[in-house]
């Protein structure tokens, strides 16, 4: 029984390393994917500011609202409560 319980509780340490290995992981392919570390760039592409103006001024030419702000309303409740069923 105590060889057992002994077993559970490296199992138990091993997920805890596990679990802290793979936030450092994805924090680490965060940094790199913000820093444009994660793909070769290509020094031909536009900037993202040219790239975020072009799109802001083909949302307002097809009548898309920008900037983010939406209509105050009354938010549904998250699935499986009893209010959303």
């Amino acid at each position: 029984m105590n060889e057992k319980l002994w077993q559970i509780d490296a199992m138990e340490v091993e997920v805890e390393r596990g679990l802290a290995r793979a936030a450092r992981l994805r924090q680490a392919i965060l940094k790199a994917a913000f820093e444009g570390k994660l793909v070769p760039q290509n020094g031909a592409d536009e900037p993202a500011v040219a790239l975020l103006d072009r799109i802001k001024v083909e949302r307002s030419a097809a009548g898309v609202l920008t900037g983010g702000k939406r209509k105050a309303g009354k938010k549904k409740p998250p699935v499986g409560t009893p209010a959303a069923q």
